[in-house]
């Protein structure tokens, strides 16, 4: 008598139902990586702690490329357009870890790739940038790129492993990620707000009596800028302040301290050279032969400068070698740091430090603005 055979369990579950499947490495690789890429984003929109200078230092060339035209799209920064490309992006890795219609699940890949191809060729565009036309490194704005090639070499794999129709779904594990992933803003937001925002107009409380001013001291608009004489876009600043100087003569003034950066071995003598320069009352004369011919700035070359604006070469070599130069630099130097400014170029209008591009077409406005709606005002001491 034949007995009625046991009924077995299905040899070919579907994979998109098996619980015992996993998600595949390459997505949750992707997931990280955009993780990271949130991280990096928010570390370059913390401009004013010590954690980003810790990745970017002042000594690198960061603030060269944060403070660039090429750092904001519209009036949009880029670190700020980037934390949402990488936001956008966790978000579609997360989706594919854990729903299990394989239909959606590539169509959502498919969307991931197109989107890092854009990333990529923006980000390739941004290294040009930063390389061949700022001349200059910035950490942080590096690893974003190469987390954007990194992902762009993950989606294949990724998209590969689950075509095959192995991969599970986790929705917890995809949601612990979503958790980890919201560190960084809940970082990003209790920095701002556990500490108050700094007065800007804590320069106002430095004597810049004796610093070398450029303009009438009673001018409404008064400029001070922190400058490093090796530094590109310094050099690329002064003469723009100088054209909005003259073209506004009786109302802006431009006061100069000095900020040589560790980077830049030459910057301190150069400093020191102009300090010489101006106590035979060619201070800024020299100042714009140091950004314009500089050059190497070794020794013989800041005496050469001097010659060539006629001053007195004997007494401007004993100038370089005695203390009193040296100190005008250090006091300007105790300045900077007790701003905490984190790099060269830094511009105060009428107390008020300037955040972002530094260009001739931003500063005009707001001088204008000053001009006209504060007609009456006192200038800083």
């Amino acid at each position: 008598m034949d007995l009625p055979q046991p009924i077995r369990a299905s040899a070919t579950k579907p994979p998109e139902q098996s619980a015992a499947a996993e998600v595949p490495f390459p997505v949750h690789f992707g997931a990280v990586l955009a993780w990271l890429g949130v991280c990096v984003s928010f570390l370059l929109l913390q401009a004013e702690t010590g954690l980003r200078s810790y990745f970017c230092p002042v000594q690198s060339g960061c603030e060269t490329v944060l403070k660039s035209p090429f750092a904001s799209v519209r009036g949009i920064p880029l670190p700020l357009l980037g934390a949402a490309f990488y936001v956008l992006l966790l978000g579609g890795w997360l989706v594919v870890s854990a729903i299990s219609s394989l239909r959606a699940r590539l169509r959502v890949l498919d969307g991931i790739l197109w989107l890092l191809l854009a990333g990529f060729t923006f980000s390739a565009g941004l290294m040009y940038v930063q390389f061949a036309v700022l001349h200059a490194f910035c950490h942080l704005c590096t690893a974003s790129a190469l987390t954007v090639a990194a992902s762009l070499a993950t989606v294949v794999p990724a998209r590969r492993a689950v075509a095959s129709g192995a991969a599970g779904a986790s929705p917890k594990s995809a949601l612990a990620m979503a958790l980890l992933a919201a560190f960084p803003l809940l970082i990003f937001l209790a920095g701002h707000l556990a500490e108050p925002p700094k007065s800007p107009a804590s320069i106002r409380l430095l004597d810049f009596s004796a610093a070398h001013r450029l303009g009438p001291a009673d001018a409404r608009v008064q400029m001070v800028v922190y400058s490093d004489f090796q530094c590109g876009f310094c050099r690329e600043l002064a003469p723009v302040l100088r054209r909005l100087q003259a073209e506004f003569p009786q109302d802006v003034a431009i006061v100069f301290r000095h900020f040589p950066l560790p980077a830049h071995p030459r910057s301190l003598p150069a400093a020191i050279a102009a300090e010489c320069a101006g106590e035979q009352g060619k201070f800024w004369e020299y100042h714009d032969k140091l950004f314009v011919e500089g050059g190497d700035l070794e020794e013989l070359r800041l005496i050469a400068l001097a010659v060539s604006l006629g001053l007195d070469e004997a007494r401007f070599t004993t100038c370089l070698r005695s203390p009193r130069p040296r100190q005008e630099v250090d006091a300007s130097l105790r300045e900077a740091a007790a701003l905490e400014l984190p790099g060269a170029p830094a511009v105060f209008l009428n107390g008020r430090r300037l955040e972002g591009a530094l260009t001739y077409e931003r500063l005009l406005p707001k001088i204008q603005e000053l001009r006209r709606d504060q007609p009456s005002r006192e200038p800083p001491r």
